[in-house]
């Protein structure tokens, strides 16, 4: 059975803290795989307008290269 970890924001941007973050739990947790989900609406950045959900994909793609 995979040990997959899920891990959500609204990547906007996404940036090296969310990739060290990611990398430090798989490690300790001893996961498989973490799977990044972008939200469409972040709960603590209500009042300011996020990218749109295609562009933070595509950002996402690329920094998990």
């Amino acid at each position: 059975m995979s040990r997959i970890g899920i891990f959500g924001g609204t990547f906007d941007p996404i940036h090296n803290g969310h990739l060290i973050t990611a990398q430090s739990v798989r490690e300790l947790r001893k996961l498989d795989k973490i799977i990044f989900i972008p939200t469409f609406i972040s709960p603590h950045k209500q009042h300011k307008a996020a990218s749109n959900a295609e562009h933070r994909i595509n950002m996402l793609r690329i920094a998990l290269k």
